[in-house]
């Protein structure tokens, strides 16, 4: 039954805990090296050193090192996580995680000490946070074949699948928003504003867009303009296509089953004006949680928010176990039921 909401407004992040949050960020992707601190600094020096009287050659060079030491041992650390699933699914069990953030964070600093004390890594940093640990649980235990998993991983995978399902049942009962166009989250914003409020769509188009802008100005058109203007719109719309999905990934496991919740409730076949609704509840839901806060993030009518549940959703029960989110297709199936065409 559809109620009226108080209108909650997003609560602010204090600027202490942002910043917080993206200093260890930063800290850990540092240690993510799996370097001493004496080597870590080093570096660090030697990058400054090299651009105060080199320059920017100097500096871009170390930079590519930098870059490919740190691939080498994102390498080092997915190898370390396929090695140690069992370990992983125990702690996973004896926490029993679900999709409780708090909890994974708890998982997390159960893994970061034991990879630590059992050599596996030389700093208790392995995971920055429990974002970081479900996320690689994901990854490295849930989407491989279960055909080879140990009996524990497949215990870990069972029991975090009937987690996922619960938490569905439970937003299937929360109370929706009898008019939800009027929550926070879906003001008006044209096309235009939506685009340029995302800085990695603009710096994305701003050379081929300058560049068409000049080509078309020109009176003349040979052959080599034209294909270079075909390039350059090919370049724009592809940027278009990458700032959609910029937002989509924004959008976790937790928020993607309270959608999926959502479509089940307004069953909405292909009526549009349906998906509007779920599209506005989700606007307003997704800016209270603080997932999406600027203007290009959000639905802006039924049919993107139709066009997301068939991009992301609707073939996952068609797909193997080994791709994104496939613990969501017994849930996707029964949405399937309510989203076919009438």
């Amino acid at each position: 039954m559809e109620k009226h909401l108080d209108q909650k407004e997003p609560k602010p992040m204090p600027l202490e805990y942002s910043f917080r949050r993206i200093l260890r960020s930063i800290v850990h992707n540092v240690c993510d090296f799996d370097l001493s601190w004496r080597v870590i600094i080093s570096l660090c020096v030697i990058e400054v050193v090299v651009f105060t009287y080199i320059g920017y050659i100097g500096a871009v060079v170390i930079g590519l090192f930098f870059f490919l030491l740190r691939h080498q041992f994102r390498i080092r650390k997915d190898k370390v996580l396929s090695n140690t699933k069992e370990m992983f699914s125990r702690n996973v069990l004896a926490v029993n995680p679900g999709l409780d953030t708090k909890k994974w964070h708890e998982v997390a600093s159960k893994m970061n000490n034991e990879f630590y004390e059992q050599d596996y890594w030389r700093s208790r940093h392995f995971f920055c946070d429990g974002d970081e640990c479900h996320n690689s649980f994901r990854e490295h235990i849930l989407r491989p074949s279960v055909i080879s998993a140990p009996d524990v991983s497949l215990e870990a995978v069972k029991r975090y699948s009937q987690a996922t399902n619960e938490v569905y049942k439970k937003f299937l009962q929360d109370e929706f928003p009898s008019n939800p166009k009027s929550l926070p989250g879906n003001e008006r914003y044209g096309r235009f504003m939506r685009l340029i409020s995302d800085r990695g769509f603009l710096k994305n188009v701003r050379s081929p867009l300058g560049f068409t802008v000049l080509k078309l100005a020109n009176d003349s058109y040979s052959m080599i303009t034209i294909w270079l203007l075909y390039y350059n719109f090919k370049d724009i719309f592809g940027a278009y296509e990458s700032h959609i999905k910029e937002k989509y990934k924004a959008v976790d496991i937790t928020q993607r089953v309270k959608f999926l919740a959502t479509v089940m409730h307004f069953a909405p076949g292909d009526d549009l004006e349906k998906w509007d609704r779920i599209a506005s509840h989700m606007n307003w839901y997704l800016r209270v949680e603080g997932i999406w806060t600027h203007a290009h993030e959000k639905f802006p009518d039924g049919k993107e928010c139709l066009d997301f549940y068939e991009s992301q959703f609707m073939l996952l029960p068609l797909k193997s176990e080994d791709t994104s989110y496939s613990d969501l297709k017994d849930i996707v199936r029964e949405t399937n039921k309510v989203c076919a065409p009438s």
